[in-house]
This record gives structure tokens, sequence and C-alpha cells, in this order.
């Protein structure tokens, strides 16, 4: 998500990104803190709008809420909602602006499934790599190395996560953004930067960061 951010501040020509949440949660909070951070750390002066749809299964909602930020000057939205989110990505297509997709490569599902204008507009999608993750798993239980009964956080350095860089990035995506994001990938590898989490963050804390940003 903090590429993400990177990528949407530097695409929108309104300096006003968006996000669509499924819920007010750590775990979708989770993904909007890095968004922000991203997004301001490749553009200091960007403003984030803000909002949840309540679930995850209300496309026409999250359709509607979409609307309601490209009214008040978003251009581009990152929708984190599972099957709700689809209705913000369906307000892209009919605004024609570009959007950002969640957990697996959007663009290509949406290209697979005849569906190319909206595709397009996808520049790029958060990735969350679950098979990276689960032959990680076998390969180290293989080895009778699997740590069991402990949890481990996997992250850019074991590559599962990451934006999904697909033939409409490329094209979307201009090649100074896209080295921009190689660089970005390179400093959180090495800890120069230290993303931030919303997993134990107070309440308050978070408010003050979504406020901060606010248009």
């Amino acid at each position: 998500s903090f590429l993400a951010g990177a990528v949407a501040s530097k695409l929108t020509k309104t300096n006003n990104i968006g996000f669509i949440g499924g819920m007010d949660i750590p775990v979708i909070n989770d993904f909007l803190l890095g968004y922000i951070q991203g997004a301001q750390y490749a553009t200091p002066e960007i403003k984030v709008s803000t909002s949840y749809i309540g679930d995850f299964s209300d496309a026409a909602k999250g359709k509607e809420l979409a609307f309601a930020q490209y009214g008040t000057g978003t251009d581009l939205i990152f929708s984190c909602a599972s099957t709700a989110g689809n209705g913000a990505l369906e307000a892209a297509e009919e605004k024609g602006n570009l959007a950002i997709g969640v957990d697996s490569d959007q663009a290509m599902l949406f290209k697979e499934a005849g569906d190319e204008t909206l595709a397009n507009l996808i520049a790029t999608s958060v990735l969350k790599r679950v098979d990276v993750s689960l032959k990680r798993a076998i390969d180290l239980e293989v080895k009778g190395e699997l740590p069991w009964g402990s949890a481990e956080a996997l992250g850019i350095s074991e590559d599962a996560i990451g934006v999904a860089k697909n033939e409409i990035y490329n094209e979307v995506v201009s090649q100074e953004i896209r080295d921009l994001v190689e660089d970005l990938e390179t400093k959180i590898k090495a800890g120069d930067i230290e993303v931030q989490t919303a997993f134990g963050m107070e309440t308050e804390a978070l408010t003050e960061i979504r406020d901060t940003v606010k248009p």
C-alpha cells in the first residue's frame, strides 16, 4: 500500500487521491496507513479522502462513495473492500478515472473477463501473494525448519506483498514513477524506510493521521 500511495500521488491531477475501505477495522486501516504514508513520502502536500462502506459485499455503496469522493475533487481511488470495492472500480470506469486494485492483479482479471476498458484504468493493484507464503511454508517444512506454533509477518523482502507490474502498469505509469517504485522497494528492504502499521495503533493516532491529509 505504501508503494500504491506513492504511485497514486504521482498520477493524480488534482493532488487529491482517495481510499475506500470495507470497514473501519485494523486490517483495512493497515492498508490505509501504508497508502497515506507512501503518498506523503512521494508527494508531501498530497490530500487523501477516506470512506468506509461498512461491509465487504455492498458494491452499490462502494460505487456511491466513489462518486461522492469524485464530487469533492478526488480523481484516483484505491478500493480495499473485497467485492464491495468493485463498485468503486465501476465508478472509475464510468468517469474514465484511474484506479488501484487490491489483493490480486485486478487489471488482468478484468481483462480476462472481457472488460478491457476497466482493466486499462487500473494502474496497478496491491498484491497479497498467498501463493508465495504457502510455498515458503512448504519449503521450510520440507527442510524441517517451519516454526510451528509461531506467526510471521512477511513483506516486500520475501516477495509476499507488492504491486502489480503488468503491461497496463507499464503503459499507464511513466518510467520515472516506475523507477521511484523500484527505489522505494530497495529502501524498504534495506530498512531505510519503515512502513507504519495500524495494528496496535491507538484510534486517536490513526484519526489524527487521517485528518491531517483530509482535503
